[in-house]
């Protein structure tokens, strides 16, 4: 299974940034629609379910965000874990590992994906191999010190290491 974060992994959140720090989720889904899905996303999404990979996100945000990119990307996407489903959020692995649990997988079989140092924490906790996403990044320096199992700069380097290792 692949879990991906959400912010700066899938989607550019940066616009809404300060938002999301206020807690004003109304106004974060008000600007959903303006905000940009990462060159390559669909598409990677799309390959891996249909390679048979299970998909998941996890996200320190509420669980309607990454919903609404759900049902507007039309993304394979079963397993939603947010803010509200979890008591203790990233670095600590609960998220991960509630989805691991719905999907009735093991650590071993999991894959996690992010962009911030608290990532590579969470999916160290969980026993996952850790991804680090910098294409979201501005700099990449704390992910990097982070020691994720592998990082990469673009969505298309990711794509071609997940479809080699993962794609079944």
């Amino acid at each position: 299974m692949l879990i991906f974060d959400f912010d700066q992994t899938l989607v550019d959140t940066s616009p809404v940034e300060a938002l999301r720090v206020a807690r004003r989720w109304k106004d974060v889904m008000a600007r959903a629609p303006d905000l940009k899905v990462y060159d390559g996303v669909n598409e990677l999404l799309g390959e891996l379910q249909a390679r048979g990979q299970k998909l998941a996100i996890v996200t320190k945000s509420p669980d309607m965000v990454p919903r609404a990119f759900i049902r507007a990307h039309r993304w394979p996407i079963d397993i939603v874990v947010g803010y509200h489903q979890v008591r203790k959020r990233k670095p600590d692995p609960e998220g991960l590992l509630l989805a691991m649990s719905q999907a009735k997988e093991t650590p071993n079989s999991c894959v996690h994906l992010g962009d911030q140092p608290e990532d590579t924490e969470a999916s160290r906790a969980a026993g996952m191999f850790a991804i680090g996403t910098a294409w979201g990044v501005n700099d990449p320096t704390g992910l990097e010190a982070s020691k994720p199992d592998a990082i990469f700069k673009t969505v298309a380097e990711c794509r071609a290491f997940l479809l080699e290792k993962f794609g079944r």
